[in-house]
This record gives C-alpha cells, sequence and structure tokens, in this order.
C-alpha cells in the first residue's frame, strides 16, 4: 500500500477514536425528569419530588412521596393520625421496566394533636460528590407531634451503594426575645465514618435546615441575594 494510503487510514482511525470518545457517556449524570404518568405507572399515585439519573451503576430513578390516613393504636384502641414517607430507588436495564433497588419508609402517628411531617425536598437530591461515578442519594426529613412549638425530629441521610450514613437531631426554636431551644443532634459512628467529602455534605444539610421556620421543607425561593452575602 502506497505510503500516502497509510497516512490517510492512520488519520481516519485516529479521527474515529476521537469521534468515540466525545460520543462516551459521562460516568454520572442528571437525566430529563421521567412523566407523571409514568410514576404512577410504578405506583406513585403524588410523588413529592424524583430524580432520573445515570451512574456506573446503570439508570436509575429516585422517587419521595408521602401517604397519608388514620391507623389505630395498639394501646389504646383509639383511631390516630398517620403519616408515611416513602423513599424509593428504582433501576431500569435497557428497556425493560423500572424495579425498586431500595426503599425506606418512615412512619410517623399522631392522636389529636398537630402533626407535621414532610421531607426537605430541597437538599434531598442525587450527587457524585466523591467523582467516582456512582451515585449517593441524599435523604432529609422531619417528623412532629405535639401541642406547641417545640423542635422538630431531623433525620439526614445519604446512601452511596450499599453504605448508608446517617444523623437525627433537632430543628432550632428562637422564639423572639428569649433564648433559642433545640438544635440538638447525634452523630452516629456511621456519619462519623464517611469519607470526607460525604460528611461535610451532610453537615452542609444539616445547616441548610436545622434553623428553618416551622414546616418549612425548601429553601425560601425570593430570598434577598444582599441578604446571603452579609
Amino acid at each position: 500500500m502506497p505510503a500516502k494510503y497509510r497516512w490517510l487510514n492512520a488519520c481516519v482511525a485516529m479521527g474515529s477514536v476521537v469521534l468515540l470518545s466525545g460520543c462516551e457517556q459521562k460516568p454520572f449524570e442528571i437525566l430529563p425528569p421521567i412523566p407523571t404518568e409514568q410514576l404512577e405507572v410504578l405506583g406513585v399515585q403524588a410523588p413529592l419530588k424524583s430524580v432520573h439519573f445515570r451512574d456506573k451503576q446503570g439508570e436509575g430513578l429516585l422517587v419521595l412521596s408521602r401517604v397519608d390516613g388514620q391507623a389505630t393504636d395498639a394501646d389504646t384502641e383509639q383511631e390516630v393520625d398517620r403519616v408515611v414517607l416513602k423513599a424509593t430507588l428504582y433501576e431500569r436495564a435497557g428497556d425493560k421496566a423500572f424495579a425498586p433497588r431500595w426503599n425506606t419508609e418512615q412512619e410517623t402517628t399522631c392522636a389529636g394533636l398537630d402533626l407535621d411531617v414532610d421531607f426537605y425536598t430541597d437538599v434531598s437530591d442525587v450527587t457524585d460528590l466523591d467523582d467516582n461515578g456512582i451515585a449517593e442519594v441524599t435523604i432529609a426529613s422531619h417528623a412532629y407531634c405535639g401541642g406547641g412549638i417545640e423542635p422538630q425530629g431531623i433525620t439526614i441521610e445519604l446512601r452511596e451503594g450499599q453504605s448508608v450514613y446517617s444523623l437525627t437531631g433537632q430543628s432550632l426554636i428562637s422564639p423572639a426575645g428569649e433564648e433559642p431551644f433545640g438544635g440538638e443532634r447525634e452523630d452516629g459512628a456511621s456519619f462519623k465514618n464517611a469519607p470526607k467529602a460525604l460528611r461535610e455534605h451532610i453537615e452542609s444539610v444539616w445547616q441548610q435546615v436545622y434553623k428553618r421556620p416551622w414546616s418549612e421543607v425548601s429553601a425560601p425561593s425570593d430570598a434577598d441575594p444582599e441578604d446571603d452575602s452579609q
């Protein structure tokens, strides 16, 4: 083969390699949202939030939902209010349907008092903080059953593969003209042993939620940027 043709073939081959590398999938990426009607096929009637993504383990879908209802108290046999927060991570291979990989449920019951339970939707999300191509799922929620202004119970959980890191605590109450109370937290062994990037993320989530006003499940959308800089 003449030298000029060998050179031409080499150029074509190199161009093909560059083209393929440009089309290579990212280890982790957020994908377009799944339509609500498709979520209903999975049995989710009123999703609070969903995150569609892909990582090294394949295509994933995080769905947060809440179910309100009634239950019977085992001790008093009386009807009580009941809220169940559900977080489910679905996975899908190729053109198959989504199937649950794992799910968690947080149940709160309350008899004749104020019941306030929800996810912190703005900080419950999917990330790849350590850039290892494996998604981390952060789930933050609060729960309260009482008759006055008291601290809410806060739970923050981060899952990466088979690893689970979490902390629990209370919201901080700051009455006008009075000393703040609450704001305590318990750092479990899992949180203390988490990789640095994940531990810092969980700490950041805690700092974003534990001072929020009662029932506020997401950061104010009309916050003044100038206030943030002060």
